[in-house]
């Protein structure tokens, strides 16, 4: 016994590694936006709080957060409602598109997608959850839906509207005879125990209030509140009936956004864009709370008022908040992550990761910039300033500088190309003061479409609407620009950049489909030996992506699927065409991707590619493209999103990043990038407990290294080849079977020989 803790003592130490911040092999991690809470909802000591994207929880007992999304899972992305039920403790989670999660006691998931995959035509959005005893009263886009919580299934469908039509549906509530909806054509009414509820001619209007559209309905001290929902700004409305009477109330308020209205510890809470307002069930005014601490505006969308006069808000902008004493206390309450799932183009290096929000002028300014260092997200201002001190907007590129890893460059559709040092702005590039120029209407603007940075450090900016769409600035901070007359036309748009082994820029035309080649020869001073060339010479009508393999052959992603370039040395001498893969499927012979629009390819460790789609996923194909390894969607993983606007990946870790439509979520692959010896080998998770059925990696290995486990004997249980600078083991011998408890030798040898080590392994079963 003493001598098997000696040799686990041993192996734990000769790792050398801390894996507290990778995830297994195989396994997927969030990086969701916290922040942006939705609805909140509190039971037996837990507040639940959801966001757009996901779930967290708090234990008020011992102070723990938990995280719930896609990957640990919830069914769904796109939550509009959450919760509790004291009559059976269960959580009730809905879903913008009609789809809905329970939670039981024992913290089960079950799924029910009746409303998700109902054939109804239009809006299938949970608006509000209204419960009586076991029953939800849900509103819907096109009516009332109850569920039996209890039995998880759906009991009665309320279609009320004119003739039974569909009726946007935004809130239930009863009182002692009658259930009232609130919808966009009025408030209905019915009384509750009618047993025919379905039949739309049971159901009234109340006609003093009209056909317009009403946002929430509560019953409340024996009157009926509800709050009228107008389109201008600040017009919102909130009436009651009093002895049969809708007045204003209160009968001075000035006009609002209400986003809730709601009962709490036999309060009412109204609450609108930037406070919550709490009235006693006398209707005197009770408390007013717009601000946290005395330090910012609160931008709440819901609230709960608890014992002793405290609060848990979910916040739009700052996540959960508690407010004690009218928030001269309080706690905000929020896991680290991202501030926006909005991820349009990234970049990583040595452990960081940045990313931008944007898009080709789609207007976007807030939640722009995000960043994480070591797997901890820093915090970011809202909005950003540019040269003219307005809210910037859209970026869509950026970049690490690689001789120091603090310096990072990020270009804005519009305004220009912004310098990060440590963390904050300390240059803003543009036509004005830089060789960065752009003109579209007459209007000098610097739309940066793709930065990257060279061998010897120069960062390298593509301009659209440019005369001279190419600039570098090097390592001195010199700047030079260059212009392609007759290859290049006014207005064009550029979208991605590549410099490749040999020092050349390829600069995408997305719209004109066609690739500039440049080649400076290495004197950015120097025009007189320069060289371009235009290629269009590939398939498919509109190029989206490309990137250099690790045998500097040129991938590009079209409309069409990928074609590559197998000598993009040649570019200059002739006019070299990308060529198609073929693959055989079900005995045909067919190219590869054919029918799918490649929005982005990220070579890893083992020249494998991983192709994100517009509507497809993410490929994961062999390091020629003829055999498919993987293919994620929504349907078959967590994947968020069908659409992947980016793809990065740790090279030391092999786990990838995918920027999707729907927010940002990573993978651990199996390959890493290759070592040039074996000085750093390690095996983890080292020593292998009990009862573990994931991945082995072996990594710190040189290219196609040659691995072979063995027993203490000496016999052969397994060989395989890197991936990268990563081999992976399941545990298990040739014949499939788990090996016994016992040390086990991991020889290494290089394709050529000339390199070897030894690792151990220890298996306890």
């Amino acid at each position: 016994m003493l001598n098997r803790l000696i040799i686990i003592l041993l192996l734990l130490a000769a790792s050398k590694v801390y894996f507290a911040q990778e995830i297994p092999i195989g396994d997927w991690r969030d990086h969701l936006p916290y922040s942006d809470a939705v609805s909140v909802t509190y039971g037996d000591k837990i507040v639940y709080c959801a966001t757009n994207s996901a779930i967290f929880t708090y234990n008020e007992e011992n102070k723990t957060i938990d995280r719930l999304s896609l990957v640990n899972g919830l069914s769904d992305i796109g939550i509009s409602k959450i919760k509790f039920n004291d009559y059976n403790k269960r959580v009730i989670i809905a879903y913008l598109n009609g789809n809905l999660d329970i939670i039981d006691e024992n913290k089960n998931i079950s799924n029910l997608s009746f409303i998700k995959n109902s054939n109804v035509v239009g809006s299938k959005s949970i608006n509000h959850i209204y419960l009586k005893g076991k029953l939800a009263y849900l509103s819907t886009g096109f009516g009332i839906v109850v569920l039996d919580t209890d039995e998880l299934e759906i009991v009665d469908t309320y279609l009320f509207g004119p003739l039974g039509n569909y009726i946007v549906t935004n809130s239930v509530t009863m009182d002692d005879t009658n259930i009232y909806a609130a919808t966009d054509q009025g408030v209905y009414f019915a009384d509750k125990n009618n047993p025919n509820l379905i039949d739309y001619n049971v159901w009234s209007s109340i006609a003093t209030l009209g056909t317009l559209k009403y946002s929430n309905i509560v019953s409340f001290a024996n009157r009926l509140f509800v709050s009228y929902d107008d389109a201008a700004y600040e017009a919102d409305t909130l009436y009651y009936n009093d002895s049969g009477i809708w007045q204003k109330f209160p009968a001075n308020a000035v006009g609002q956004n209400i986003h809730d209205l709601s009962v709490s510890n036999n309060h009412l809470i109204s609450v609108s864009e930037n406070l919550f307002t709490v009235y006693d069930d006398s209707l005197n005014f009770f408390q007013a709370i717009y601000s946290f601490n005395n330090q910012f505006s609160i931008t709440p969308l819901e609230c709960i008022m608890k014992e002793d006069n405290y609060y848990w808000v979910a916040d739009k902008n700052n996540g959960l908040i508690k407010t004690i004493d009218n928030l001269v206390l309080g706690e905000i309450i929020v896991p680290n992550g991202p501030s926006s799932p909005n991820v349009f183009n990234m970049d990583f290096f040595e452990d960081e990761l940045w990313l931008v929000s944007g898009g080709y002028g789609i207007g976007l300014q807030e939640k722009l910039i995000n960043h994480s260092s070591n797997g901890t997200w820093g915090n970011f201002s809202n909005t950003m300033l540019n040269s003219q001190g307005m809210n910037a907007r859209d970026m869509v590129s950026v970049a690490i500088n690689p001789g120091n890893k603090n310096n990072v460059y990020v270009g804005s559709w519009k305004d220009g190309l912004f310098e990060y040092n440590n963390g904050a702005v300390t240059n803003i590039y543009t036509v004005y003061n830089s060789v960065l120029d752009s003109v579209i209407s007459g209007v000098n603007v610097t739309a940066i479409g793709a930065l990257e940075f060279d061998a010897d450090n120069n960062l390298w900016a593509v301009s659209s609407f440019a005369k001279n769409i190419l600039a570098v600035k090097t390592i001195n901070n010199n700047w030079y620009s260059y212009d392609f007359p007759g290859k290049t036309e006014p207005g064009e748009e550029y979208h991605n950049l590549l410099i490749d082994q040999n020092n050349y820029k390829w600069i995408l035309s997305i719209v004109k489909n066609r690739i500039l080649v440049f080649d400076d020869n290495g004197t950015l001073d120097n025009t007189n030996d320069d060289r371009s060339v235009l290629n269009n010479n590939f398939s498919g009508g509109r190029i989206q992506s490309i990137v250099e393999d690790l045998d500097g052959e040129i991938w590009i992603g079209t409309d069409q699927g990928i074609s590559v370039f197998y000598n993009p040395s040649n570019v200059f001498d002739e006019n070299i065409k990308a060529e198609q893969i073929y693959i055989q499927q079900d005995g045909q012979t067919q190219v590869l991707l054919e029918t799918e629009v490649a929005t982005v390819i990220a070579v890893d460790g083992a020249n494998r590619k991983w192709v994100g789609t517009q509507n497809s996923g993410v490929y994961l194909l062999s390091e020629d493209g003829t055999e498919q390894i993987e293919h994620f969607t929504i349907d078959n993983s967590p994947l968020f999103s069908n659409n992947i606007f980016d793809i990065t990946i740790n090279p030391k870790t092999g786990e990838v990043y995918f920027g999707t439509a729907k927010g940002l979520i990573s993978y651990k692959g199996t390959a890493t990038d290759a070592d040039s010896d074996f000085n750093n080998v390690f095996v983890y998770p080292n020593p292998v407990k009990p009862g573990f059925n994931g991945t082995i990696a072996i990594r710190g290995l040189v290219k196609d290294t040659d691995v072979r486990i063995t027993d203490i004997s000496g016999n052969i249980v397994y060989q395989t080849t890197s991936l990268g600078g990563q081999a992976v083991w399941d545990g298990k011998d040739f014949n499939g079977n788990k090996v016994q408890t016992g040390v086990y030798m991991v020889f290494n040898g290089s394709p050529d020989g000339n390199l070897k080590a030894a690792a151990k392994i220890l298996f306890i079963n």
